[in-house]
């Protein structure tokens, strides 16, 4: 089985996009309100800031309804279809790299952490 860069590259783009997005929110809610935020919600947080903020939600939160219902399927097909088995490297690297994504995100400052859960 020959392994080909842009199905890695496939594989690992959500997940990376979905650290990316975090790690910029991040950043943006630094320097855009020169500290973390101390209530729940987005009072006093820039127009670009709720959008920024909004956008990633939403992302995370396609991403993870994904890899919940859609990526079990999938690999389900790619295993019982032999044509499709050459898939399920890429699925199995997809699943180990939003895992290990996720693991990253959980390293985030605490008060930013706080902030993003509720």
């Amino acid at each position: 089985m020959k392994i080909c860069r842009s199905g890695i590259l496939v594989s690992a783009l959500p997940s990376l996009l979905m650290l990316g997005l975090f790690y910029s929110l991040a950043i943006h809610m630094r320097y855009g309100l020169g500290a973390w935020p101390t209530s729940i919600g987005e009072r006093g947080f820039s127009p670009s800031l709720v959008t920024h903020g909004r956008v990633t939600w939403h992302f995370c939160e396609v991403l993870f309804l994904a890899s919940i219902f859609i990526w079990p399927a999938a690999m389900l097909v790619c295993l019982l279809v032999t044509r499709l088995r050459r898939f399920v490297v890429y699925l199995a690297l997809y699943a180990l790299l939003y895992l290990v994504c996720w693991g990253l995100m959980l390293l985030a400052p605490a008060p930013f952490l706080n902030w993003w859960w509720d």
